[in-house]
């Protein structure tokens, strides 16, 4: 078990399943699926001192608390907060980690994730990315149009009263190509 090189359009694995991990624009990093929550635990799950478990343990219910909140709240995630509750459950706490892999409401996700190497699905991928591009675009178009532009006349820039000659939205657009980037480029994919 491990990784290797993708270096086909697809890998097909004794089971049928095709694990083909890449980035938007080339070829990643495939592994086997992990097929039990031992597994994942075994794979995953670290110890740390006393002080940092009961400090990760802290953080990763809070990380519970958002997602149980998503799972009443229109619009507010709930697998984007278990995530990151399983890592810090992962390096503090073996019975919660299993506890996030094996929930009723969002175990299932979770449990994806890990069983497949940390990779999301294409799909969400491509959503995540296009949503990046997209708040990216509007948060720095209204950041420009607030401290940059201000109450001045959009043909003539001379006239634009704003404080920030420009670095907030440069700023904004920048922060933002470095997320496409990353969860483009960075994080592993699965069909």
């Amino acid at each position: 078990m491990g990784f290797r090189l993708v270096m086909q359009v697809s890998v097909t694995l004794q089971e049928g399943l095709d694990l083909k991990c890449e980035p938007l624009g080339g070829a990643g990093v495939s592994m086997d699926r992990l097929e039990s929550v031992d597994e994942i635990v075994e794979k995953y799950s670290v110890s740390s001192s006393p002080a940092k478990s009961r400090f990760y343990t802290g953080l990763g219910s809070m990380f519970v608390a958002f997602a149980i909140i998503g799972i009443w709240i229109p619009g507010w995630p709930t697998v984007s907060w278990a995530v990151p509750a399983a890592y810090f459950f992962s390096i503090s706490s073996e019975g919660l980690f299993r506890w996030t892999l094996t929930n009723d409401y969002f175990g299932s996700a979770v449990f994806d994730y890990y069983a497949t190497g940390k990779t999301i699905p294409r799909h969400a991928k491509y959503g995540v990315v296009g949503l990046i591009a997209v708040m990216t675009s509007l948060s720095s178009y209204f950041v420009w149009a607030v401290s940059t532009k201000g109450s001045g006349s959009l043909s003539d820039p001379s006239s634009w009263d704003g404080a920030d000659p420009g670095f907030g939205a440069a700023t904004v657009l920048l922060v933002g190509l470095i997320g496409i980037w990353y969860v483009g480029f960075r994080v592993p994919t699965r069909n």
